[in-house]
C-alpha cells in the first residue's frame, strides 16, 4: 500500500481521500463525530493529513469493513487508554460508618454501570 502514493509531509483531504478509497465526507465524520482522526489544520482550517493519518485510515477501513465494527469499538480498540476513563467520583478516605459505606456501595455500583453502558456501545 505504501508503494502506491507518493510519500509527502502533508496530504489534502483530497488526496487522503483518493489514496485511501474513503470519501472525505466519511473521513470529516470519523474526526467529529468517532473521534477517531486528528489531522492538523493550516490556519485557513484546512485538514492536513500526515502519513501515519493515512495508515491510521487504512486501520479504520479494515476494522469497519472486515471486523464489522462499532465506532466506539474501533475507538477502544484503537484507543485502550482513553476508555479507561477515570471515575467521576472518588468516595473520600474517611473511617468506616455506615454513610462511608454507602457512599463507597453508590461508587461501585457506578462504576459496573459505567462498565455496563461501555458494553452495550
Amino acid at each position: 500500500m505504501e508503494e502506491e502514493f507518493p510519500r509527502k509531509l502533508f496530504y489534502t483531504i483530497g488526496e487522503a481521500s483518493r489514496i485511501t478509497g474513503v470519501p472525505p465526507h466519511v473521513l470529516r465524520y470519523w474526526e467529529s463525530r468517532g473521534k477517531l482522526l486528528k489531522p492538523n489544520r493550516r490556519s485557513t482550517k484546512h485538514r492536513l493529513y500526515r502519513f501515519t493519518d493515512i495508515q491510521l485510515i487504512f486501520e479504520i477501513k479494515r476494522l469497519r469493513d472486515e471486523e464489522k465494527l462499532t465506532l466506539a469499538a474501533m475507538r477502544r480498540q484503537l484507543h485502550p487508554q482513553a476508555a479507561q476513563r477515570p471515575a467521576l467520583f472518588q468516595p473520600p478516605l474517611l473511617p468506616p460508618s455506615p454513610q462511608n459505606q454507602l457512599l463507597t456501595l453508590l461508587h461501585d455500583i457506578r462504576t459496573e454501570l459505567e462498565a455496563l453502558k461501555d458494553l452495550l456501545e
